[in-house]
């Protein structure tokens, strides 16, 4: 594989034996993804039987060199997403998502909606409460040092963001509280799994001390109903593994 066959439409994965990197395209959607880590963490484990660690360059000045070093080196600009034949806009719910910073202190809700993407873990401010909107469910984020009465009210807030916002009759709203964020959740934003870290020493094993490394471990193992309900639609999106061999 050589640098130009990267595009930002896309999830590559770049398989070095005792190390995995996880490139996904800026314009890849959470579908692409999600299957795009299950692919990884599935060769760690069966292939590496858990002896290599699953590096994010795009998370890591570093990670990111030695990644593209691989590749002949990194190209000025990377291609563009690649015309894709894939699901017509709207199709899938969960690729169409707002995203919005929430005000309480007039005593009247006020959403500021966020439009950068992607999305990213620092957008998640500790000291507000944030709005993932999808279409049927959304995610009321509450940040630890966040407003008291948002906090208190959060549910309330959900409630009346679907009346404003003129959601369907049955949208779920769930309460997420920052750092006890759900997979599905977490899927939305780059930077929530970071580089894994392998213990050397006697035992050889899994850091399991390391919070990234146990939301791996539950991103490959748990069977969530809303990630089955992503990995239904994959047959429709690109996810390409390369294996590099003898530097070829």
């Amino acid at each position: 594989m050589k640098a130009d066959s990267i595009n930002e439409g896309d999830v590559f994965i770049l398989d070095m034996n005792d190390k995995i990197y996880f490139w996904p395209g800026e314009q890849c959607n959470v579908t692409e993804k999600m299957k795009g880590l299950e692919v990884a963490t599935g060769m760690r484990k069966s292939e590496r039987h858990a002896q290599a660690d699953i590096l994010f360059p795009r998370e890591d000045a570093g990670v990111d060199a030695e990644f593209w070093s691989h590749l002949g080196g990194k190209p000025a600009t990377i291609n563009p997403p690649t015309p894709d034949d894939g699901a017509a806009d709207g199709e899938d719910d969960d690729l169409n998502y707002k995203f919005f910073k929430i005000s309480n202190e007039t005593g009247k809700l006020l959403c500021s909606e966020i439009q950068d993407r992607p999305l990213k873990r620092e957008h998640l401010d500790t000291n507000d409460t944030f709005i993932l909107e999808l279409n049927k469910h959304i995610y009321i984020w509450i940040g630890r040092a966040a407003n008291a009465e948002e906090k208190k009210n959060a549910l309330i807030i959900g409630k009346s963001f679907l009346k404003a916002h003129n959601k369907p009759k049955g949208t779920r709203v769930t309460r997420v509280v920052e750092n006890a964020e759900d997979v599905h959740f977490k899927s939305f934003f780059d930077g929530f799994y970071p580089a894994l870290k392998m213990e050397i020493g006697a035992n050889k094993g899994f850091d399991t001390s390391v919070t990234a490394n146990q939301d791996m471990e539950k991103l490959a193992n748990k069977k969530r109903e809303a990630m089955d309900k992503l990995l239904t639609k994959l047959g429709k999106y690109t996810v390409t593994v390369y294996l590099n061999q003898d530097g070829q």
